[in-house]
C-alpha cells in the first residue's frame, strides 16, 4: 500500500504538471526557491553549533515547524494533495491501518516535507555539539531527525482527518481562516526572533523552558541532553516522541473509521437557500451601473464566502504585521506603512478572477463592449480599495502617533497610495494575462505547481512597482523634514490613480478580447 500511495501521489503530480507548461515551470521554480531558502536557514542553524543559544533555537525551529504542519492543513486542507485528503481516503475499499501507512508515506513525498527535513537536520546539527563523542549520543542525534519529521506529518494528517467533517461547514471554514491568520502572526514572530538573533536578542528563558517541555521540543532537547551526557533523559524524550506518534496514529485510525462508517450530516438534508432581497432604490442603483453591480457582488462574497473572507483577512493581516514587526526592531517611522502596502500588493490584486472561478461565465457572457470590460475591472478593484485604504491610513496614523513622527505621516501615506495604485495596475495585468484559477475542491487553494508561476509573477510585479514609484520616493527623500512634505499626499494619490487609469484603458480592451480564454483557464481548475 505504501508503494501504491507514493505512486498515486507522483502520478497526480505528473498529471497536474502536464496540463500546463506554466504550471510545471511554477512548480519547479517554487520548489527550488523554497528548497534554497530552507538550505540557507539550515546552514545558518548548523553553523551556530557551539553558540550558547543554538540548542534553544533548535527547540524553537522544531516547535515552529510542528505548529505550521498543524495549522496549515486546517486552514488550507490537503493543499492539492488528493492522496492525503481524508474525505477521499474514506471512500477507498481499504482498511484504515493500511490507509494510514500509505498516506504517511505519500505525505513524506514533495517539496514541503523535503524542506522540513532540511530545516530539522540543520537545527539538530546546530544543537549537537559533543553529541557525537559517544555512541548513545550519536544514536540519539540520528534518531531525532526522522522522529521530529514523523511527528509533524502524523500530527498534521491526524488533525486533518479528525476535523474533516467540521471544516466543510461555514463556521468551520471561518475557524480555518482564523487559524491561517494566527499562523501568519506566529510565523512573523518566529521570523523576528530568528533574524534578530545575531544582533544580541536573547530568547526569553521562560519561552524556551515551555517549548522544551512540549512534544515538538522533545527531539531537540533530547539532542541537547545527549550532548550533556544525560543519556537516560535523551532516550526518555525520544521514547515519548515515538509513543506520541503511535497515539496520534490511533486517533487517526479512529477518525478514518468514523468517516468510513457514518454519514455526513451536512449533506443529510437539503439546505434552505435564502433569496437575496434587493429591492427599491438600492436595486435600481445597482442595475444602473455594471461597476456598482460587480462591486456589490464582490463585497457580498467577502461577507459570505469563507474563501473570499480568508483571502482578504490574510491580506489585511499581512499589511499590518509588517509595521508591527518593523517598529519594535528600531524602524520607528510611519514609512513602515509603505511596507504594508507592498505586502498587500503581493496577495490580493492579482487574483481578481480567481475567487469566482468558473462562475465568472455569467460576467463573460454579458460583456458586450470594451467599456463594460473596464467596468468589470473597476468593480473588482473597488472593494479592495474600500478595505485597504482606511486600513493603511489607520496603520500609518497609529505608527506616527506612537513614534512621534507625525511630520512624516502625509508623505508616508502619499508613497503608500502611489505604491498601492501601481500594484493594483500590475494586478490587473497579471489577472488578465496570467489568470490564477482556484480549484473547485474547497479543501485546496492550489494544485501542484499552479500557484508557483502566479506568485513568482506577482513578486516580480511588486518589485517593478517599487521601481515605478521612484519619482514619488525621490520626492519624499528631497522633501523630508520640510514644510512642503504634505504635498506628497495628494501627489502620491494622484500618481497611483493615474497608474490605475492608464493601465485600465489597455487592460479593459485586453479583457474584452481574452475573456473566453480566461474563462477556459478558470474552468480547468
Amino acid at each position: 500500500m505504501v508503494g501504491v500511495f507514493v505512486g498515486l501521489k507522483l502520478a497526480l503530480l505528473r498529471s497536474s504538471l502536464r496540463r500546463s507548461t506554466a504550471r510545471a515551470v511554477g512548480f519547479v521554480a517554487g520548489s527550488l526557491i523554497s528548497l534554497t531558502g530552507a538550505c540557507w536557514v539550515a546552514v545558518g542553524l548548523a553553523r551556530a553549533q557551539g553558540e550558547p543559544e543554538s540548542a534553544d533555537f533548535a527547540v524553537l525551529v522544531l516547535a515552529g515547524l510542528a505548529v505550521a504542519w498543524l495549522a496549515l492543513p486546517l486552514s488550507f486542507g490537503a493543499g492539492g494533495d488528493e492522496s492525503s485528503d481524508p474525505t477521499r481516503l474514506a471512500v477507498l475499499p481499504v482498511r484504515p491501518r493500511r490507509l494510514i501507512a500509505g498516506a504517511t508515506a505519500s505525505a513524506l513525498v514533495g517539496p514541503g516535507p523535503l524542506c522540513t527535513l532540511v530545516l530539522i537536520t540543520g537545527a539538530v546539527v546546530g544543537a549537537a555539539e559533543g553529541a557525537f563523542d559517544s555512541l548513545p549520543g550519536a544514536l540519539v542525534t540520528v534518531l531525532a531527525v526522522p522522529l521530529a519529521l514523523l511527528l509533524c506529518v502524523v500530527a498534521s494528517r491526524a488533525v486533518l482527518a479528525a476535523f474533516a467533517r467540521a471544516l466543510t461547514g461555514r463556521r468551520g471554514k471561518d475557524a480555518a481562516a482564523l487559524g491561517g491568520l494566527l499562523t501568519a502572526v506566529g510565523g512573523y514572530a518566529a521570523y523576528l526572533l530568528l533574524t534578530t538573533a545575531g544582533s544580541g536578542l536573547a530568547l526569553p528563558p521562560v519561552v524556551v523552558r515551555i517549548l522544551r517541555r512540549t512534544p515538538p521540543g522533545w527531539p531537540a532537547d533530547a539532542v541537547r541532553a545527549a550532548a550533556d551526557g544525560r543519556t537516560g533523559t535523551a532516550l526518555l524524550e525520544l521514547a515519548g516522541t515515538a509513543a506520541l506518534i503511535g497515539l496520534l496514529m490511533v486517533w487517526w485510525h479512529g477518525s478514518l473509521a468514523r468517516l468510513m462508517t457514518t454519514t455526513d450530516s451536512s449533506t443529510a438534508r437539503a439546505g434552505e437557500v435564502r433569496a437575496a432581497r434587493t429591492t427599491g432604490r438600492r436595486a435600481r442603483l445597482l442595475a444602473s451601473s455594471r461597476t456598482l453591480l460587480v462591486a456589490h457582488h464582490q463585497l457580498s462574497a467577502f461577507a459570505r464566502s469563507p474563501r473570499h473572507r480568508m483571502t482578504m483577512i490574510a491580506a489585511l493581516a499581512y499589511a499590518v504585521l509588517f509595521p508591527v514587526v518593523m517598529v519594535p526592531v528600531g524602524v520607528r517611522t510611519p514609512y513602515v506603512a509603505v511596507g504594508g502596502a507592498w505586502v498587500f500588493g503581493l496577495t490580493v490584486p492579482g487574483v481578481l478572477f480567481a475567487l469566482d472561478g468558473s462562475a465568472i461565465w455569467s460576467n463573460v457572457a454579458t460583456l458586450r463592449t470594451v467599456a463594460q470590460a473596464r467596468a468589470e475591472l473597476v468593480g473588482r478593484l473597488l472593494p479592495q480599495l474600500v478595505f485597504i485604504v482606511p486600513w493603511l491610513t489607520a496603520v500609518g496614523c497609529g505608527v506616527a502617533l506612537a513614534t512621534g513622527r507625525t511630520d512624516q505621516l502625509a508623505a508616508a501615506l502619499g508613497v503608500s497610495f502611489a505604491l498601492l495604485g501601481v500594484t493594483f495596475a500590475l494586478g490587473m495585468v497579471i489577472s488578465v494575462f496570467r489568470p490564477y484559477p482556484y480549484p473547485e475542491d474547497p479543501w485546496s487553494v492550489s494544485a501542484p505547481g499552479q500557484s508557483g508561476g502566479y506568485h513568482l509573477a506577482n513578486f516580480c510585479g511588486s518589485l517593478l512597482g517599487v521601481v515605478a514609484i521612484a519619482p514619488v520616493i525621490i520626492g519624499a527623500i528631497a522633501l523630508d523634514g520640510s514644510a512642503s512634505s504634505w504635498l506628497l499626499l495628494p501627489l502620491g494619490t494622484a500618481y497611483g490613480m493615474l497608474a490605475v487609469l492608464v493601465t485600465l484603458r489597455t487592460m479593459g480592451r485586453r479583457l474584452f478580447e481574452k475573456a473566453p480564454e480566461i474563462l477556459t483557464v478558470l474552468r480547468m481548475s
